[in-house]
């Protein structure tokens, strides 16, 4: 008798050390679901409020829209795009980290989940909206070329910047539109945009093909430089928005939301206006 309830014991402790076992393969196997839903979802709408950030990846040598400004010695990201993130965070109800990248890296970021969303004057172009979702327009671009002020003759038309060696930033719209321009000279392609205008300034390229409130704060920036009077160059792309991660259309709807009401209480303006002024003080 003794011996079969000793039997009957140790069965029940062996089943009891089996139900544990499956118990505990169980949680890990609903823990590793767990991490892959959110690692799948991090750059999402829900996903961006579950982490409680939002990561916003920019190129900030593109004043006015983003660029460094050391603010009671401390230097810092600031600029148009800048202000538009933290609003976005805001209405998110998350907070904004902001990672500084090489512009042609943005959205490679965007596509391995390393970034939510790009605010970096970037236009949407057919090629990158192959690569990733846009908001709609939030600034309408307009580019000009930038000279020095000693070479102010030689450029009365468009058709001038053909033949010239002309600087532009690796990977930008501004690149594609050098090619159509060039004719037979050659198209000088840097990663930043303060490397172009040193290069400008020490006669190493021609000219350069900026959106113009960035090269309107190069000119004021730098007595030597200018816009070249009355050269406009066609865009076809309207303007810049904000790149988010292909086929993650809950958050660009959203954002779209949110830039509308930026817009309706006139912020857009307001924040253009203080980043200019920002870039041009000492």
């Amino acid at each position: 008798m003794k011996k079969k309830i000793c039997l009957f014991m140790i069965g029940i402790l062996i089943l009891s050390s089996l139900m544990v076992a499956c118990g505990k393969e169980n949680q890990a196997n609903v823990k590793n679901d767990k991490n892959e839903n959110s690692k799948v979802e991090s750059y999402t709408l829900e996903g961006v409020k579950n982490k409680g950030k939002l990561v916003m990846g920019t190129c900030a040598d593109y004043p006015p829209f983003e660029f460094h400004k050391m603010i009671d010695g401390k230097d810092q990201i600031v600029g148009f795009d800048i202000e538009i993130g933290k609003y976005i965070a805001d209405e998110l109800g998350v907070e904004l980290e902001i990672k500084d990248m090489d512009f042609d890296k943005l959205l490679g970021g965007l596509s391995t989940g390393m970034l939510d969303i790009v605010i970096a004057g970037m236009n949407p172009s057919p090629e990158r909206e192959k690569e990733a979702n846009f908001s709609d327009i939030y600034y309408e671009s307009t580019h000009s070329v930038l000279i020095r002020k000693e070479d102010e003759s030689k450029y009365t038309s468009i058709d001038d910047v053909s033949g010239k060696s002309i600087g532009v930033q690796i990977g930008t719209l501004q690149e594609e539109m050098a090619k159509t321009l060039v004719g037979d000279g050659e198209i000088v392609s840097l990663n930043t945009n303060p490397d172009i205008v040193m290069n400008l300034k020490t006669n190493k390229i021609d000219c350069a093909i900026m959106e113009t409130p960035v090269a309107e704060s190069f000119a004021k920036a730098n007595d030597d430089l200018m816009l070249a009077e009355g050269l406009t160059i066609e865009n076809k792309s309207g303007g810049v928005a904000i790149a988010i991660k292909k086929g993650n259309d809950e958050l660009t709807e959203k954002i779209n939301e949110i830039l509308t009401k930026a817009k309706s209480e006139g912020l857009l303006d307001k924040w253009m206006v203080e980043a200019t002024e920002l870039s041009d003080s000492e």
